[in-house]
């Protein structure tokens, strides 16, 4: 019978399916400049005037400290 030390304790083992960054525009405020911007670490995020942020594919990492950074949840990491 096979178990983990996790499940031994009643906890979830962590989720490693791979995620990446999902904009969800309608829950944007779009009136103010996004902090998730500042917060990308390799600058894959852009905001043109007030408007919601887009997003580099090409740079993003997908370590999701960008979603952390929107408070009104508009920057996600959804299952790839």
């Amino acid at each position: 019978m096979a178990f983990s030390l996790a499940s031994l304790f009643g906890l979830k083992a962590p989720d490693t399916t791979p995620k990446t960054l999902a904009i969800l525009k309608h829950r944007c405020p779009q009136n103010h400049r996004c902090p998730a911007v500042a917060a990308c670490p390799v600058g894959a995020l852009s905001q043109k005037g007030q408007k919601a942020p887009t997003v580099d594919r090409s740079i993003c990492i997908n370590c999701g400290k960008c979603s952390r950074y929107c408070f009104p949840k508009a920057l996600v990491m959804k299952k790839a």
